[in-house]
C-alpha cells in the first residue's frame, strides 16, 4: 500500500460520491457494478448505512459499504478498483469492519465463482453458512451466505 487515505461517507458530496462508486465497481466485479448509479445514492443516503473509502493520491480506489443494526453488520458490497487490487486494500476494508463497535455477527453473500473475494473472506474469518440459488442475474448464479461470529449473541428472555 501507498499513500492512501481512509474516508468515510460524510467527508463526500453523495451525488459524486455514487458517480465514483459505480465506476469502480463497474471496473472492479468481473460482470460489473450490482447497482445501477441511482442504487449507490440511496444507499449513500440511507443513515443506516455507512462506506469506508479509500483514496490512493487523491483518488477513490476501494470502498466497503455496510449496515449496522443493534449487534450485527451486514457488508453490502466490497470493490477495489482494477489498478489497485492485490495491494491489500481488501483486506484492509475487512480490518475496518472488524473495528466497528458493539458486533456479534457479520454477514455478507458472495457470488459462488468469485474465488478471489471468496477467499477473502475466509482468510478473515468468515464461514459458509448457506446457499442462495439464482441470487445473482447477469450472469445467473448462486450465492454463499457468510458469516463471522464475534462475541456472545443476546437473546432475549421473556
Amino acid at each position: 500500500m501507498t499513500d492512501f487515505k481512509i474516508k468515510e461517507k460524510k467527508d463526500y458530496n453523495l451525488t459524486e460520491l455514487a458517480d465514483s462508486l459505480y465506476n469502480i465497481a463497474e471496473a472492479a466485479y468481473q460482470t460489473g457494478s450490482p447497482w445501477k448509479k441511482e442504487q449507490y445514492l440511496a444507499d449513500l443516503k440511507n443513515a443506516a448505512t455507512n462506506y469506508f473509502i479509500i483514496e490512493e493520491k487523491g483518488q477513490i480506489v476501494a470502498f466497503l459499504a455496510y449496515q449496522k443494526i443493534i449487534d450485527e453488520v451486514e457488508i453490502a458490497n466490497v470493490a477495489v478498483h482494477p489498478a489497485t487490487q492485490n495491494k491489500g486494500y481488501g483486506g484492509l476494508l475487512m480490518k475496518l469492519v472488524d473495528k466497528i463497535p458493539s458486533v456479534n455477527q457479520f454477514f455478507l453473500e458472495v457470488r459462488v465463482r468469485n474465488f478471489s473475494a471468496k477467499n477473502l473472506y475466509l482468510a478473515h474469518g468468515y464461514k459458509v453458512i448457506s446457499r442462495r440459488a439464482d441470487y445473482y442475474q447477469n450472469p445467473r448464479e448462486d450465492a454463499l451466505i457468510m458469516l463471522k461470529k464475534v462475541g456472545p449473541i443476546q437473546t432475549n428472555e421473556f
